[in-house]
């Protein structure tokens, strides 16, 4: 089943996976995908068809036909593999980083649990959060997730008033699902006359001004999306097996509610300082939602997963920063060397997933936006941000 994810501007504003196949073994499958990634130069299409297809010990052993994992992987910001070719997405890259500069299978896990928590909310965080306060309920889930839409709403028609703006917003601001798909045998001959019955009864005169349309969530999404949710949620340690909530997954739920990603009985996850950048956002005024940077929900999301440390280190230890990025730098120029004449400057968000990953381990978590902020400061920086359009800024280091 596909739940139908619309792209236009107004799609950063609900965090949701548009597919419900393919999900099953997630964190085990980003660590498969991150121990092959590290162990090669480059990564092929074969690379990854071979990981798909093969029997287990090599690959997953999925039909030749399903490759519905690659949806998520993309979702999920790990690699995009189309007509082909394959480029690997700043998570995929921090996990290959990763994976390389650390042999030991439990601290890896760790790194790749904070990776995965982090990136599943990006994705998914306002069908997750929801299914997990819900216990996984139908019902409950059904309320929470249509209070969240409406929560949206009431807050974004403030600034957008047009008909467009509110066909879009509710459009993207939404749960929509294929429910059936009569395939071939629902079509008509182009020889036979059309229904006009069923024309207008599928497409109605339009209203005057844009409503909002319904928020019922229909039994076939929930069928396919709570189980998935809750096996995320076990293999993150949110949940036991029963699917109880643990502490874990308790603390995460009172981080991102004291965030202010809440509202009335139900969660509602916002966009992040560099989404909302177009001019289309510009008459958003400050405090309407919360606008955490990228490196300030990484944290909030590796501290709600009792995966980092609960403050930071001393910002006087520059130069363990820049020893690291070194490290990273290092090790990112050294995979996918067929696109070595294009990494020449670390992308930031890598860098910070890099950073809070070494920091599940080592519990050294330097403030890094700051710390680069300083450095570019000092009349010789050794750490240099470039601001970049596609990644926020980009790094670079120099002795």
């Amino acid at each position: 089943m596909l739940d139908k994810a619309r792209s236009n501007v107004f799609s950063i504003f609900m965090r949701k996976i548009g597919f419900s196949v393919g999900l099953e073994h997630t964190l085990d499958r980003l660590i498969d995908f991150s121990r092959m990634y590290s162990e090669k130069d480059t990564l092929s299409y074969g690379d990854i068809s071979r990981l798909l297809h093969e029997k287990r010990p090599i690959g997953w052993g999925l039909d030749p036909s399903n490759e519905h994992i690659l949806d998520v992987l993309r979702s999920l910001g790990i690699v995009d593999v189309r007509k082909g070719e394959v480029a690997v997405l700043e998570a995929g890259d921090a996990l290959g980083i990763l994976s390389r500069t650390i042999p030991d299978d439990a601290e890896f896990r760790a790194c790749a649990t904070l990776v995965f928590g982090h990136s599943l909310l990006l994705a998914d965080g306002d069908v997750f959060l929801n299914a997990l306060a819900s216990g996984f309920d139908v019902d409950e889930f059904s309320t929470r997730i249509a209070s969240s839409i409406e929560h949206k709403w009431s807050v974004l028609e403030h600034y957008f008033a047009s008909d467009q703006h509110r066909r879009l917003l509710y459009s993207a601001v939404n749960i929509e699902a294929q429910t059936s798909n009569p395939g071939s045998r629902g079509r008509r001959s182009l020889s036979q006359s059309p229904d006009l019955d069923r024309l207008n009864s599928i497409r109605p005169p339009l209203s005057a001004a844009v409503a909002r349309p319904e928020t019922a969530v229909t039994s076939a999404y929930l069928n396919k999306a709570l189980p998935r949710r809750k096996a995320w949620a076990v293999s993150l340690g949110l949940v036991d097996s029963s699917g109880a909530i643990t502490d874990r997954g308790t603390r995460l739920l009172e981080s991102m509610m004291s965030a202010g990603y809440a509202g009335p009985g139900c969660f509602s996850l916002w966009p992040l300082q560099h989404e909302i950048s177009s001019h289309v956002f510009s008459k958003i005024r400050s405090g309407a939602f919360p606008v955490l940077n990228s490196w300030e929900f990484l944290v909030l999301v590796g501290r709600g997963l009792d995966l980092l440390p609960s403050v930071y280190s001393n910002d006087e230890q520059r130069d363990e920063v820049f020893e690291l990025l070194e490290r990273i730098m290092h090790v990112y120029k050294a995979l996918n060397q067929s696109k070595s004449i294009v990494r020449t400057e670390l992308p930031a968000r890598v860098a910070y997933r890099c950073i809070a990953g070494y920091a599940t381990i080592s519990r050294f978590l330097p403030d890094l936006p700051k710390v680069v902020e300083q450095e570019q400061l000092l009349p010789s920086p050794r750490i240099v941000a470039r601001q970049s359009r596609i990644a926020e800024s980009a790094l670079s280091t120099h002795k």
